[in-house]
């Protein structure tokens, strides 16, 4: 039992490890400035944003056009039965 508390003890020790290594060597090897990155991630955000609500709308449309149909194929549908 003690053996396996050690052995997930290093484990989590090496995580945490390993992270804040990462987190420096992306720090020192970022290839622009925080708020150049941050500018471009913004407009990211917003450019995928509008596609989203672009899409959105072209689906809602679509299902109210496949929603007008059924109801219409259901109508007849009933008429004859």
């Amino acid at each position: 039992m003690a053996r396996r508390l050690n052995t997930t003890m290093t484990d989590a020790l090496m995580l945490f490890g390993g992270s804040v290594l990462g987190a420096g060597l992306a720090l020192l090897l970022a290839p622009q400035s925080g708020k150049k990155c941050r500018k471009d991630l913004a407009r990211f955000g917003r450019d995928v944003s509008k596609q989203s609500d672009k899409v959105m709308r072209n689906l809602s449309q679509f299902a109210d056009s496949v929603g007008g149909m059924t109801s219409g194929v259901l109508h007849r549908r009933s008429l004859f039965h």
